[in-house]
């Protein structure tokens, strides 16, 4: 049986799944993401990750654009990297190219559940080399 999501949350730009180890965003159709929106989602990284390590996931299953200047943005503490979730050649293509603009850990999949297995191991890899213990802030 799969792991239901902690919460599901609605804004007017996206659809979110918050899981333990990672969230599912889900960019609405013609949205130009911007960093307003960015500052929303760190909102919901306060609350659901602050101590914690986790991973994003992007499901790119309606076109929007990413302002790319945005992946060059500080990213938040606990963010160990960015999966994408691509359908298309073009859609994965792309995200190949958004990966020049981050600092840190970013992959394209064409398969969600491939995308959640390396979420969840990019968090024990961490968990494993920091000595991680429930509960304890992250440095």
């Amino acid at each position: 049986m799969k792991p239901s999501p902690i919460e599901i949350i609605d804004l007017d730009f996206t659809y979110i799944e918050i899981h333990e180890h990672f969230l599912i965003s889900q960019i609405k159709e013609g949205i130009v993401f911007e960093k307003k929106h960015l500052e929303k989602f760190y909102q919901l990284f306060e609350t659901y990750y602050t101590d914690k390590p986790f991973v994003s996931i992007a499901d790119r299953r309606f076109d929007y654009t990413i302002k790319h200047n945005l992946y060059q943005e500080e990213y938040f503490p606990t963010l160990l990297g960015i999966g994408v979730i691509c359908y298309t050649d073009a859609s994965y293509n792309i995200s190949v190219f958004e990966k020049n603009f981050f600092k840190g850990k970013f992959e394209s999949f064409y398969n969600i559940e491939d995308c959640k297995t390396w979420a969840e191991k990019l968090v024990e890899q961490y968990k494993k080399k920091q000595a991680y213990k429930p509960g304890s802030v992250l440095k």
